[in-house]
C-alpha cells in the first residue's frame, strides 16, 4: 500500500495511468455518463432534503439576531394584550441596564394590489437602535428614517404588490386601517430581515393601529458587563410573577421546540432518503461492474501489476464521484428553491420565520461525501479479482454478457438475511421507538436483500409461463431471466428503494392528514359561523368586541352568540396554544384526540373552575396523569389546575392546553374574544345566516365571518401546507428513482447490443426484440416494486406508531390501496416511457455485431 502512495510511483505512472482512463471514457462513455447521473441523482436527493431540515430555523434564528441586537435580557408578556408601557420604562432605568427598547408584537394582515399576507408587526422605540438590533447599522443617519408608515421587507412588499409610498390595507385587532408603506428593506443591505414576514414601525403608532395604548409585549435589555445576574433580579421583582424574564433569544427556544416534531418526523422521512439517495448511487456504480472487472481482467492479462490497477481504480472513482457529486450538489439546491423554499403558515402566524434559504459547508460536505463514498464503494467489488489465487481471466468464464448471476447460496443467505431484519426491527422499535430512523434505514436495506430471492421466485415461474403462452417475446424474455443476476437485482433494487420510501412516507403523511383533518372538523363543529379576525387560523388573536356581539345576537334568525378565546402561552421551551371554550359548547375538546381520561368525565370537569385538559407531550414532560394538578403561569399569576384529560397535540406541535372561556377571562383578565360562535334558528340557511351577521358589522372589515365549512377548509388548507414538505419528499423520491431505473435500464440494454446481435442470427427481427426488452425491463420493474411496497408499508406502520408516540400528533394508521397502486403505476411508466426508444434502438443493431465480439 505504501508504494502505491509513494509520489515517485505516482509521477511515473501517472501519464500512462491518464492515457488508460481516457480510452476507457472514449470506448465506454455512455456506462460512465450512467453511473456518474445515477450519483448525481443521489446526491441531489440528499442535499435537497438536508437543506429543508436546516433551513426553517437556520432562517429564523438569523432574523431573531438581527431583532434582539446586544441585549441579553428580555421582559415578556403573557398575553397578546401585553403590559402597561411605564413597566417598560421602569426597566429602562434599573441600576444595571445599558441600554433598552420596548416592543409591541401584533399578529396582523397586510393587503395590497397582488393579495393578502399575514404578517408580524413590531412596534419599536429609538431605543432600538442603541441595542443595534434590526440591522439599525443601516438606519439613522443616512439609512431609513422611522416616519411613522410601514416598514416592509422587500419579500412581503412584492408579495403583495406594493413600493415605497403606496398605502396598503392593515387587518389589526378586528379593525381595517389604511397605512403607508414608509420603505422597503433590501436583501443585500438586511439579510434575513428582508425575507421575514414583519412589519416594522414606531410604538405610538403600532399602539393606535392594535388598539393597544400604553401598552407594550416585550422589553430587550442590555446589562452592563458583569451586571447580567443583578439585572435579571431585578427585571423578576419588576415582574412580580406575572410577566416572564427569559434570555433575549428566548424566541429561538421556542421555536426550535414548536419545529421539533415536525422536524422529527422530516428528520425520519429525510434518514429514509439520504439512504435511498446514497443507495441510488451506489446501485448506479453497480451497473457498471462487469464491465469494470473485464477492465481489470484486460489490464491484468496486458501485463499490468495490481498496485497500478488499484490506483487506476481509485483515480477512476475518486474522479467520477468528485465530478457527478458536484453535479449533484447543483441540483440538489436547485430542488431545494423549487419544493422545498415555502414556510408553513401555521409556524408563521406564530413565530416570525423567513424564507431565506440557509445552506451549511456541514450539509454540503455530508450530500458530497454520500456520492464519493457510494462511488468507493462499488468500485472496491472489482478488486476482488485481484486477490492472488484468482486466475486473472476468472471473469470471462462465469456468466458470459447476460451480467454476474447471483449464486443459489447468495440468494438465500441474502432473503434470510432481510427476514431478519424486519423482525429485528420490529422488535427494536416497539421496545424504543426513538429507534425508528435507524429503523427506517435499515428496511432500506432490507429491501435489497430480499431481491434475489423474489427474483429466483419469479425465474422459476416464468418457464411455466412461457410454455403456455405462444409469444417470441415473452421466450426473449424468460430466456434473459431465468437466472438470477446481479444487473437485474440492482435494476429491481432501484425500483424497489423508490417505491419503498415514497409509500413509507407518503403513508406516514396520509396517516398525518386524515388525523389533523378529523380533528378540525370536531374543532369548528361546535358553531354554525365564525367570526374572527381574517387569517387568525388559531383563533389566537382577541379583538375590541365593542358591542360586536351584542349586534350579532340582535340578527333576526341568530339563535345565540359565544365568545371563544384564545391565545398562545409560553411555557418553560413550550409556547402552548390555549384554547379557553364557553362552558355552553356542546363539546369541550375534540372526541377523537383523547388519549386518555373518559370524553363525558371530562366534559363535565371542563365546564367547572379549574380544570384543564393538556396534550400528550406537555403532560409526559412533567409526569403528569388524569387527576393530577400542574402550576401554569398566567398574566395574573402562577394558577394550579387540575388535568381532566390527555389528548394528542390537535396539530400544533408544541401542545395545547384547554380550559373554559370563564377561566381564561379570570387568569388573563381580559374580556377580549379571539373568536365569536354563532348558532342559527331553525329554517335559516347557513348562506342566509352569514349575509345577515356580515351586513350587522357593517363596514368593521378586520373580521370575517365564515361557515363552518370554510373555517373548516382554511385551517385545512394552512395545515396540509405544513406537511407539504413530505409530500414533496415522496414525490421527488419517486420521481428521481423512476428516472434512475430508467435511464439505468436504458444503459444496461444498449450494454446488451452484442447479445441481441446474436438472437439477430437465430432469426428475431427488431420488432420482437424490442418488444422482448419492454416485457424484460416491466417485469424487472414490477418484482422491484412488489418489494418495495410490502416493505414499504410495513415502514409506514412503524413511522405511523413513531409518530404518534414520539410527537404527538394525530396519525391514526390506514393503508392507502390508491397511493400504492399510483406509486407502482408511475414508477413503472416513467421508466418504461424513457426507455422505450433506447430500447427500440438497441433493437435495431446489426447482426453483425455479434461477430465483432
Amino acid at each position: 500500500m505504501r508504494d502505491i502512495l509513494n509520489p515517485r510511483i505516482l509521477g511515473v505512472r501517472l501519464s500512462m495511468l491518464l492515457h488508460l482512463y481516457r480510452v476507457r471514457l472514449r470506448s465506454h462513455l455512455a456506462q460512465e455518463l450512467l453511473a456518474g447521473s445515477g450519483i448525481a441523482v443521489g446526491v441531489a436527493l440528499v442535499f435537497g432534503v438536508l437543506i429543508t431540515n436546516t433551513s426553517l430555523t437556520g432562517s429564523a434564528g438569523a432574523l431573531i439576531h438581527q431583532v434582539v441586537g446586544s441585549a441579553r435580557l428580555e421582559l415578556a408578556a403573557r398575553s397578546p394584550a401585553g403590559f402597561e408601557e411605564r413597566l417598560a420604562e421602569a426597566a429602562g432605568r434599573l441600576p444595571g441596564v445599558t441600554a433598552s427598547a420596548a416592543v409591541l408584537r401584533e399578529n396582523v394582515s397586510v393587503i395590497g394590489p397582488k393579495g393578502r399576507e399575514p404578517v408580524q408587526m413590531l412596534g419599536v422605540t429609538g431605543g432600538i437602535i442603541e441595542l443595534g438590533s434590526l440591522a439599525t447599522k443601516n438606519f439613522g443617519a443616512g439609512g431609513f428614517r422611522f416616519t411613522g408608515g410601514l416598514i416592509l421587507p422587500a419579500s412581503l412588499a412584492g408579495a403583495i404588490g406594493v413600493e415605497p409610498g403606496a398605502r396598503i390595507t392593515l387587518l389589526a385587532a378586528g379593525a381595517a386601517h389604511r397605512v403607508k408603506v414608509g420603505a422597503v428593506l433590501s436583501g443585500s443591505t438586511f439579510g434575513a430581515l428582508a425575507s421575514s414576514p414583519v412589519a416594522i414601525t414606531l410604538l405610538p403608532v403600532a399602539q393606535r393601529l392594535a388598539g393597544r395604548p400604553g401598552r407594550v409585549t416585550q422589553v430587550l435589555v442590555e446589562p452592563r458587563p458583569g451586571a447580567g445576574r443583578l439585572v435579571e433580579a431585578e427585571l423578576r421583582q419588576l415582574a412580580a410573577g406575572r410577566l416572564d424574564v427569559a434570555p433575549a433569544d428566548n424566541e429561538l427556544r421556542l421555536l426550535n421546540e414548536a419545529v421539533k416534531p415536525n422536524s422529527q418526523s422530516t428528520e425520519l422521512f429525510s434518514a429514509i432518503s439520504v439512504m435511498v439517495g446514497f443507495l441510488l448511487a451506489l446501485s448506479a456504480m453497480l451497473l457498471t461492474v462487469p464491465e469494470r472487472r473485464r477492465f481489470v481482467a484486460d489490464l491484468r492479462m496486458q501485463g499490468y501489476e495490481r498496485r497500478q490497477v488499484l490506483l487506476l481504480l481509485g483515480f477512476q472513482a475518486i474522479a467520477l464521484g468528485v465530478v457527478a457529486s458536484l453535479a449533484g450538489l447543483v441540483l440538489g439546491d436547485a430542488l431545494s428553491k423549487a419544493f422545498f423554499h415555502r414556510v408553513p403558515t401555521y409556524l408563521a402566524t406564530a413565530f416570525p420565520i423567513g424564507t431565506q434559504q440557509v445552506v451549511h459547508a456541514k450539509t454540503a460536505l455530508v450530500a458530497f461525501a454520500c456520492g464519493v463514498l457510494a462511488t468507493a464503494l462499488a468500485s472496491l467489488i472489482p478488486i476482488l479479482d485481484l486477490r492472488g489465487r484468482r486466475a486473472v481471466d476468472a471473469v470471462f468464464r462465469e456468466s458470459g454478457g447476460r451480467g454476474e448471476i447471483v449464486s443459489r447460496r447468495a440468494t438465500v443467505s441474502l432473503g434470510l438475511a432481510g427476514a431478519a431484519s424486519i423482525v429485528v426491527v420490529s422488535a427494536l422499535v416497539l421496545l424504543a421507538p426513538a429507534m425508528t430512523i435507524v429503523g427506517g434505514v435499515v428496511l432500506a436495506l432490507t429491501t435489497l436483500c430480499l431481491m434475489p430471492a423474489m427474483f429466483a421466485a419469479v425465474a422459476r415461474a416464468l418457464p411455466w409461463l412461457g410454455e403456455r403462452v405462444r409469444s417470441s417475446s415473452l421466450l426473449v424474455a424468460v430466456s434473459e431471466l431465468r437466472a438470477t443476476s446481479m444487473r437485474s437485482v440492482v435494476l429491481a433494487g432501484i425500483a424497489g428503494l423508490a417505491v419503498y420510501g415514497s409509500i413509507a412516507i407518503g403513508g406516514a403523511r396520509g396517516d398525518l392528514t386524515r388525523g389533523i383533518d378529523r380533528a378540525i372538523k370536531q374543532y369548528f363543529g361546535t358553531a354554525e359561523l365564525w367570526v374572527a379576525p381574517a387569517g387568525d387560523i388559531f383563533n389566537a388573536n382577541g379583538f375590541r368586541a365593542d358591542r360586536t356581539a351584542a349586534k350579532i345576537a340582535g340578527v333576526s334568525g341568530v339563535a345565540s352568540v359565544r365568545s371563544y378565546q384564545g391565545s398562545l402561552l409560553d411555557v418553560g421551551a413550550r409556547r402552548l396554544w390555549i384554547r379557553a371554550r364557553p362552558p355552553g359548547d356542546r363539546t369541550m375538546i375534540e372526541p377523537s384526540q383523547l388519549v386518555h381520561g373518559d370524553l363525558t368525565q371530562t366534559t363535565r370537569l371542563l365546564r367547572h373552575e379549574g380544570w384543564a385538559a393538556i396534550s400528550s407531550g406537555f403532560a409526559d414532560e412533567r409526569h403528569l396523569r388524569v387527576g393530577d394538578s400542574f402550576s401554569l403561569p398566567t398574566p395574573s399569576g402562577a394558577v394550579r389546575l387540575g388535568v381532566a384529560a390527555i389528548t394528542t397535540n390537535s396539530g400544533w406541535p408544541p401542545g395545547t392546553i384547554t380550559i373554559n372561556s370563564d377561566d381564561y377571562r379570570r387568569y388573563w383578565q381580559t374580556s377580549d374574544p379571539s373568536a365569536l360562535e354563532v348558532d342559527l334558528a331553525g329554517g335559516v340557511s347557513v348562506a342566509a345566516g352569514r349575509r345577515a351577521v356580515q351586513a350587522a358589522l357593517g363596514d368593521r372589515s378586520g373580521l370575517s365571518v365564515l361557515t363552518r365549512g370554510e373555517r373548516v377548509a382554511e385551517a385545512q388548507a394552512s395545515a396540509h401546507q405544513g406537511l407539504e414538505t413530505l409530500q414533496e419528499i415522496s414525490t421527488l423520491l419517486l420521481i428521481a428513482a423512476a428516472l434512475a431505473v430508467a435511464s439505468a435500464l436504458s444503459a444496461a440494454v444498449w450494454q446488451r447490443r452484442a447479445r441481441l446481435a446474436s438472437l439477430k442470427i437465430q432469426g428475431y427481427d427488431s420488432g420482437q426484440l424490442w418488444r422482448a426488452l419492454l416485457l424484460e425491463s416491466s417485469i424487472t420493474i414490477v418484482i422491484g416494486c412488489a418489494v418495495g411496497a410490502a416493505v414499504g408499508i410495513f415502514g409506514h406502520a412503524l413511522a405511523g406508531r413513531w409518530l404518534k408516540l414520539t410527537t404527538g400528533f394525530p396519525a391514526p394508521f390506514a393503508v392507502a390501496p390508491a397511493q400504492v397502486v399510483l406509486t407502482l403505476a408511475l414508477v413503472t411508466g416513467i421508466a418504461l416511457a424513457v426507455i422505450a426508444l433506447p430500447g427500440l434502438a438497441a433493437a435495431r443493431v446489426s447482426a453483425r455485431l455479434s461477430l465483432q465480439e
